[in-house]
């Protein structure tokens, strides 16, 4: 099967939940007011808590407490606060997909690290707003999710890369796609915009463009959460073309204190994405 029958198999498993497709009924709307959308998130506590969770945390730094989601939508805005609710609803979905034949706790800090990568490097070169690369970053590898409902097989084989065999070559080589293509794919069913899909369908490519700020950011997210995640296996020199580095104007320095962001922040973040997982420690 090809990417995208992979996706539409599991399009209605793999479902976002009805709250989170009633508030971006409202946000794409050119006549709801932030009342009508705080309204409609109201309605679901587990979503309005996670969100002002995350809108009081790291991710934002502000020096006042967001204490409502009508605030939340005054000093975050319509866009930051529909990409907050779309990684809520897409970990809630993901939740209900059974993921015992993947590592789930490497898929999720994996995906935390690139999502909070990705937006502190996007603030480092003025690329704003920053959160599609935050949301682009945490769904960088759901495609291994899409691949898992399939054919777990498959996606069993694909976890056994190692320092010769790169994860995305190994899916080439097992399913003629990478979960980068499939996930794009499943994406695209779900209506996300292009602005976070396309990077995350690009996020392999070594045609780096200068114009394309996206995609040279979460090309470079993902390969340092992948060497953070496995530093036994990637060193971050020989993962990354210093080319990038130098279309962004990054330094070292910008890269590492990335990936202390990322460390910091990411068991929280965690917690409120996953928090089956997070129990764990």
């Amino acid at each position: 099967m090809k990417a995208l029958q992979y996706a539409q198999n599991v399009a209605d498993l793999f479902a976002l939940p009805d709250g989170y497709l009633r508030v971006k009924e409202l946000m794409d709307s050119e006549v709801a007011s932030l009342d009508d959308i705080a309204e409609a998130i109201a309605l679901d506590p587990v979503l309005t808590a996670k969100l002002l969770k995350l809108a009081n945390s790291a991710l934002y730094n502000l020096s006042f407490q967001v204490e409502s989601i009508n605030k939340a939508l005054l000093v975050l805005g319509r866009n930051q606060v529909y990409n907050l609710v779309l990684s809520i609803g897409i970990g809630s979905a993901c939740s209900k997909l059974d993921t015992s034949v993947i590592d789930l706790e490497r898929f999720w800090e994996q995906s935390i690290n690139a999502a909070l990568i990705a937006k502190y490097l996007a603030e480092c070169v003025g690329d704003k707003p920053t959160d599609r690369f935050y949301v682009a970053g945490l769904l960088h590898n759901i495609g291994e999710l899409v691949v898992l409902q399939n054919a777990p097989e498959l996606a069993l084989r694909c976890q056994a890369y190692d320092s010769v065999h790169m994860p995305w070559k190994l899916q080439l080589d097992e399913l003629g796609f990478t979960y980068a293509e499939c996930g794009a794919e499943l994406l695209n069913l779900w209506q996300i915009p292009d602005t976070i899909v396309g990077p995350i369908a690009l996020q392999n490519s070594v045609k780096f463009d200068h114009k394309n700020m996206s995609q040279l950011i979460v090309y470079l997210a993902v390969k340092l959460a992948l060497a953070n995640q496995h530093p036994e296996l990637y060193q971050t020199k020989h993962l990354i073309d210093p080319f990038v580095l130098e279309l962004l104007n990054l330094s070292q320095l910008d890269i590492l204190k990335a990936i202390d962001f990322c460390n910091t922040e990411g068991l929280f973040l965690l917690s409120v994405l996953n928090p089956r997982i997070s129990t764990i420690y």
